[in-house]
């Protein structure tokens, strides 16, 4: 797996219109979603440090909370409802990150990402799970299953605590994909996963 691509959330549990506060190793960000297209931003209203994953999704802008500053898809301040006739400087940008959606997956990439890993075509999302460990070796990890293949990839939240998304590549039970998921966390939490 490429390192400049992170997974931080199943694209389903990010519906149009919502926002999402995500932990990625130690830095708070927020996922928003407008217009059908997922967004990764730094969870920190410019202007005066509000978390942005409080605020509200209206017309395809995320709008902060305390002041109401609505920030457009580009991460630039494009209304002050404070001062409706103001001209705002280009200056005024949330702090944004290359964002992309592949595999039923929200990634978020490093400055300068390169492309993302090969991901299969069609996936099926089974659940997202915070495990207490340290102790992943590998970025995705897979398990074959009868009617499929589950991938699951995961992201460090801080040290002690990751978070793992598991999708289903094939026809597989999801049910039976989470419980065996749940039997993953549990086995990482004991220090005998393989």
């Amino acid at each position: 797996m490429s390192s400049d691509w992170t997974p931080i959330a199943l694209s389903r549990d990010v519906p149009d219109g919502v926002t999402r506060a995500v932990c990625l190793e130690g830095s708070e960000l927020v996922i928003w979603r407008g217009a059908g297209e997922a967004h990764v931003w730094e969870d920190r209203c410019p202007h005066r440090g509000m978390r942005l994953s409080l605020g509200f999704v209206r017309d395809g802008a995320l709008n902060c909370l305390y002041h109401g500053w609505q920030y457009g898809a580009s991460s630039s301040c494009v209304r002050i409802p404070a001062h409706p006739d103001l001209t705002v400087p280009p200056t005024i940008k949330a702090n944004a990150y290359p964002t992309c959606e592949a595999g039923g997956l929200i990634w978020v990439g490093k400055e300068g990402a390169g492309a993302l890993p090969a991901l299969p075509a069609t996936t099926t999302p089974v659940l997202s799970l915070a495990v207490a460990t340290d102790g992943i070796e590998a970025q995705g990890l897979m398990r074959d299953l009868d009617g499929g293949r589950l991938h699951v990839f995961w992201h460090r939240v801080r040290p002690g605590k990751v978070m793992l998304h598991g999708v289903i590549e094939g026809s597989a039970d999801v049910s039976r994909v989470a419980a065996l998921m749940r039997q993953i966390r549990t086995q990482y939490e004991e220090g005998v996963a393989a």
